[in-house]
């Protein structure tokens, strides 16, 4: 069974450039944007369209290393979407608003990817996870056994499963950096499907 281990991420990143840590948030940003469009879509709010173009701008930066014009504004931009959660009361919710918050985390990790702002995006692609199961099953916050039923559940396995495959991967990569980042850009980029079932009843891959 997986487990979110924040020690075990950091020896996964230890030695690994910039780069390589800022694609893998950028990966959990990925499997995080599907769920922002679903809030969308059970609530007529927001617009996914800032998030997308901050990722595509990560993106070209993973390949090229140059800097990103205007990356205060990309990041500002991400954060004004993100919902108020007092106001909505879709399932959705919490996901959109840790899609936003983690999409203008990896922008800003661009500076400086540090073993925190990973672990940050990490906990909230985890998050998303965990409060939606809470949510959708129904789950007594009381109950003894309420963390071992959400990390055993089916979406937190996955999550956290995909989380340290994509680290080996980063990790074992030899290639030189542009090559890695379009391999990496058409392999991670612009999922349709997210870490969440979809709002129209799709499931999630496993």
């Amino acid at each position: 069974m997986e487990t979110f281990d924040e020690t075990k991420i950091l020896l996964a990143m230890e030695g690994m450039p910039c780069w390589k840590r800022v694609a893998f948030m950028a990966y959990c940003c990925e499997r995080m944007l599907p769920n922002y469009r679903s809030f969308q879509v059970d609530t007529g709010y927001g617009d996914v369209a800032p998030m997308r173009n901050a990722l595509d701008a990560v993106w070209k930066w993973i390949e090229d290393g140059r800097a990103v014009p205007d990356l205060a504004v990309l990041a500002s931009a991400c954060e004004q979407q993100s919902p108020d959660t007092a106001e909505f009361l879709s399932i959705y919710t919490s996901a959109a608003l840790d899609a936003a918050t983690a999409t203008a985390a990896t922008l800003e990790a661009l500076a400086d990817a540090t073993a925190k702002s990973v672990i940050d995006v990490a906990s909230l692609a985890r998050d998303t996870i965990d409060l939606f199961v809470q949510e959708t099953e129904g789950l007594d916050p009381n109950d003894a056994n309420l963390e071992r039923r959400i990390i055993e559940h089916r979406l937190m396995q996955s999550e956290l499963r995909t989380q340290k495959e994509s680290l080996a991967l980063l990790r074992n990569l030899q290639e030189d950096r542009e090559k890695v980042g379009v391999d990496l850009r058409a392999r991670w980029s612009r999922l349709v499907q997210g870490s969440l079932p979809m709002a129209d009843g799709s499931g999630v891959t496993s």
